[in-house]
């Protein structure tokens, strides 16, 4: 009970009501009888009669009256069944949520993510974990990977989503690897093959992402390799906005086949070799044990990068 160390006899009323007492005088003021009480608490009536003479003691004044052969709440029995009711349900919500908060769903869930992953899949699966969560409330904040790594390092973010490499320890973090897709515009006369190399792409106009990125540079490598010419006509930062640009007519691209996914809609994908690796990962703060909620969405999240 707040301020109980200031006052000595709230403290000592406190420590003498017990929750069992509490219970049967509820359900005591709201039948009006120990028989009705009784069958409620699943004990006998003499047990209900002997709780509620301990609570009178206890609290040194009198509950009920009995009258013609039914028992009367007393003046100060209707006021402290306000009192009771109150601090019931404060113990019956804390335990409540005690039992939420064990099975991860009660809680907050901080997420960060880089763009392709935040805008697209990320809030499909929030949206699906707290359909079953209602009092979970979920923050998630957009960065580039590199920004993404050093958010979670600062112990502010539940887990984070970045595109690989970088620089973390491996031992907190889970990788998922995909091998890219070519995508084509939807009339493109390659759609009619099952297979892109870069053969077939020599001299055809290429948008790909920046050309410091990772898979740039394997790009690059595999038309080298294969003597064929890749002429790069835009480098974006974003899937997404290749994807925009490649369904618009501007070019041929490449695309992961999983986060990606939902901005492909209007482009026609196909298995390209060499295989082209995009890696991403799953980083989990260092050196702090994960709640509930966090590793119940990290699983969840792990199912859906696996599935792809």
């Amino acid at each position: 009970m707040v301020g109980c160390e200031e006052h000595p006899t709230l403290r000592s009323y406190a420590c003498a009501m017990q929750i069992r007492q509490l219970e049967c005088f509820r359900t005591l003021m709201l039948h009006g009888t120990m028989t009705r009480a009784a069958e409620l608490l699943g004990i006998s009536q003499p047990a209900v009669s002997n709780i509620i003479a301990s609570l009178e003691h206890d609290i040194g004044f009198s509950l009920f009256m009995r009258r013609a052969g039914r028992l009367h709440p007393t003046a100060e029995a209707r006021l402290l069944y306000v009192e009771a009711t109150r601090a019931l349900d404060a113990i019956e919500n804390t335990a409540r949520i005690a039992r939420e908060i064990s099975k991860g769903k009660h809680g907050h869930l901080s997420i960060a993510a880089y763009p392709a992953i935040s805008t697209a899949l990320l809030p499909r699966l929030v949206s699906l974990f707290i359909e079953s969560r209602p009092e979970v409330t979920v923050k998630i904040i957009s960065r580039d990977s590199r920004t993404v790594r050093d958010l979670v390092l600062t112990q502010q973010f539940d887990l984070a989503i970045c595109e690989l490499p970088l620089d973390y320890p491996a031992a907190s973090m889970d990788v998922f690897s995909y091998a890219c897709e070519c995508m084509l515009p939807a009339d493109h006369p390659l759609t009619s093959r099952t297979v892109i190399r870069p053969a077939d792409l020599d001299d055809v106009p290429f948008v790909t992402l920046f050309r410091g990125d990772p898979l740039y540079q394997q790009m690059q490598a595999a038309f080298s390799r294969a003597g064929a010419r890749w002429r790069v006509v835009a480098e974006t930062e974003y899937f997404s906005t290749a994807c925009e640009l490649v369904s618009a007519g501007v070019g041929v691209g490449i695309v992961d086949p999983v986060v990606s996914v939902p901005f492909t809609a209007h482009v026609v994908r196909r298995p390209f070799l060499p295989q082209i690796a995009y890696e991403i990962a799953i980083l989990y703060p260092t050196g702090s044990e994960r709640s509930q909620i966090a590793e119940a969405f990290a699983g969840l999240l792990r199912s859906h990068l696996r599935a792809g």
